[in-house]
């Protein structure tokens, strides 16, 4: 059976997408319908925001979308969060087959998720993501054994969330708001609020495993995955993100980069010593790229972040600093950037990088900067740690050797980078490192944790 599971791209579907291609046998994974030339006997279309027209619906036997809610009711946009912010701690899934008109096709199954009250956006979108596949893997085991139901009773529709809703009321409580609290996104649409015209912003994490929502945080992780060893979907994924607007404007190469051509490099890169690529990864979410040439004892990078997630820069700014200076052991990095590109300049000098020449490219300046290792404030220190609770770390203004040799004596495999001027907030939310990225760095620890 010719299986195809369709998502948007950007999205933060695609880690689930892909998890779900590798348990259904031969299944295709595509990020635009226009891509999808054959024809299949069945379509997942999970987490799509497109119209589909009626084309493409004719084109394939099964069109099967998951919706978070008890259709008829709750058709339209967001409708978990939504539900989330009404108080709901059931929230049915329904998988159904698409139709021309939104949300309206014949239900195959449905399922309800048990929520405690207490999960935040992050527990969320994994506990919908984990229905979503469920139901997917269950139409497989049964089919062709169910028998749809038409959808029968009211029907109702949510709108589309935007980041004004994230507002809170200051003139109420927190317990009046913690369903809004528990629904935003502190990265994409934080919680905020005014106060006599000035704008706050609020972030919101469980502090542990008490917290039966939150959990613990037994590992943070972001994980450096070289382009070379990518997938084919995982190629189409960063091609996407390399061809997004937002991000081809500070390139010197802005044309549209076909997957022919983006194949094509990655397999110059198989073999070279001197270019190195690697994807970053939270919890299975694209964060951005980085990249590095080395010539004897210098390197070049450079670096995109993901467009749709705030404050990426000072991370990869930090992961870059610290595969430079401690992996390739270079004692320069050099960078290039557009003279117009005001932020990331100034990223780059709160690093330790100054401004050592410029140039001009196809008529635009072109500043060419540097950093030591060592200089300026370029700090970056590699540690262990155990499983903790976070707030321990936000609660403790020390971050000395002393500290964690006292504190962490049980040791994970992990790595905290973390500058002198970050505060403890910044390292709660940035610069983990785990995983099989670590192995490659024991050596480097020991020689910087004992000296």
């Amino acid at each position: 059976m010719k299986i195809a599971i369709l998502t948007a791209p950007n999205q933060w579907f695609i880690p689930y997408a892909e998890q779900l291609a590798e348990k259904i046998p031969y299944a295709k994974l595509y990020f635009d319908s226009t891509e999808m030339v054959e024809s299949f006997e069945l379509v997942f279309i999970l987490s799509y925001h497109k119209i589909l027209d009626r084309t493409f619906l004719d084109k394939h036997k099964y069109n099967l979308v998951v919706h978070a809610s008890a259709l008829p009711k709750g058709k339209g946009w967001s409708p978990m969060f939504w539900q989330v912010l009404e108080g709901k701690r059931e929230i049915v899934f329904s998988l159904f087959n698409a139709s021309s008109a939104v949300d309206s096709g014949e239900i195959y199954l449905q399922e309800t998720l048990h929520l405690s009250g207490l999960e935040l956006y992050e527990e969320l979108r994994q506990k919908q993501a984990e229905m979503c596949q469920k139901l997917c893997l269950e139409f497989l085991e049964k089919f062709p054994h169910l028998s749809p139901k038409a959808q029968s009773g009211e029907e109702s529709f949510y709108p589309k969330r935007s980041p004004k809703d994230s507002e809170l009321n200051p003139a109420k409580s927190l317990d009046e708001q913690f369903n809004l609290l528990r629904i935003v996104s502190n990265e994409e649409f934080p919680a905020f609020f005014y106060k006599d015209g000035k704008k706050f912003i609020l972030k919101i994490y469980a502090e542990s495993a008490s917290s039966a929502g939150g959990g613990v945080i037994s590992s943070l992780i972001i994980e450096l995955e070289n382009y070379v060893f990518l997938n084919a979907t995982q190629q189409k994924e960063i091609l996407n993100y390399r061809n997004d607007p937002r991000i081809n404007a500070n390139f010197y190469t802005r044309h549209t980069i076909g997957f022919k051509e983006h194949c094509a490099f990655v397999e110059s890169l198989r073999g070279n010593l001197c270019k190195e690529y690697f994807v970053l990864r939270f919890h299975q979410r694209f964060l951005g790229s980085i990249n590095f040439t080395k010539s004897k004892e210098r390197a070049e990078f450079g670096f995109f972040g993901n467009p749709d997630i705030s404050g990426m820069g000072r991370t990869l700014e930090q992961v870059s600093l610290f595969y430079a200076f401690y992996v390739l052991r270079v004692q320069e990095l050099c960078l290039e950037v557009f003279s117009h590109n005001k932020q990331v300049i100034n990223l780059h000098k709160k690093f330790g990088f100054q401004v050592v020449g410029e140039k001009s490219i196809k008529d635009a300046k072109v500043l060419l900067m540097s950093c030591s290792a060592g200089g300026g404030e370029a700090l970056v220190i590699l540690l262990f740690f155990r499983i903790f609770s976070w707030q321990k770390i936000l609660n403790n203004h020390c971050f000395s050797k002393e500290y964690f040799k006292k504190y962490f004596e049980n040791y994970i495999l992990a790595k905290l980078f973390f500058n002198t001027q970050l505060s403890p907030l910044k390292i709660y939310k940035n610069h983990i490192l785990s995983g099989e990225f670590s192995s490659t760095f024991l050596t480097s620890f020991e020689r910087i944790y004992h000296a």
